[in-house]
């Protein structure tokens, strides 16, 4: 009997787990990352744990955080390049993140991963200045080719 997936992040783990062996098997090799700082934030732990895993494997120095709140704390102390932000956490959610952190950061790149995407959704963070919206499930080479876009147009 097959059995059915827990929710976004189960299939996530999935994909990303495929694309790990991906990344693995030399795949994917990114002259992007050299020295690039990457913050991942989502309340869902494994997500963190399988971008952290594939951004790292390609090169890029990446922390995670499970909360909004936490994400602005690290900000206001380290520097990073780019901030991955999910949109539905408790607390702040990452529209919320985003207002507070673009104003501390300016210079920083963001990415929204949602698997709430609804038109008004794109469409408003298309408006606030997301470089790219991640729709959940995303498989390894997506992050890869969005966190590779959003750090070009920073440069």
């Amino acid at each position: 009997m097959r059995q059915r997936s827990r929710g976004v992040a189960g299939r996530f783990v999935l994909a990303a787990a495929r694309g790990i062996r991906a990344v693995l098997g030399g795949e994917f090799v990114s002259t992007a990352a050299a020295a690039k700082k990457v913050l991942v934030v989502d309340d869902a732990g494994p997500v963190i744990i399988l971008c952290v895993n594939v951004l790292q494997s390609l090169g890029y120095l990446v922390k995670g955080a499970n909360r909004g709140e936490a994400a602005l704390d690290m900000i206001r102390s380290e520097h990073f390049d780019l901030m991955l932000l999910d949109y539905k956490m408790p607390g702040m959610n990452g529209f919320q993140v985003f207002t507070e952190a673009r104003a501390l950061r300016p210079d920083m790149a963001f990415l929204l991963a949602t698997a709430h995407a609804t038109p008004e959704i794109i469409q408003e963070a298309r408006q606030m200045g997301f470089s790219s919206i991640l729709l959940k499930p995303f498989s390894s080479a997506e992050l890869r080719a969005a966190v590779e876009k959003a750090l070009a147009e920073k440069v």
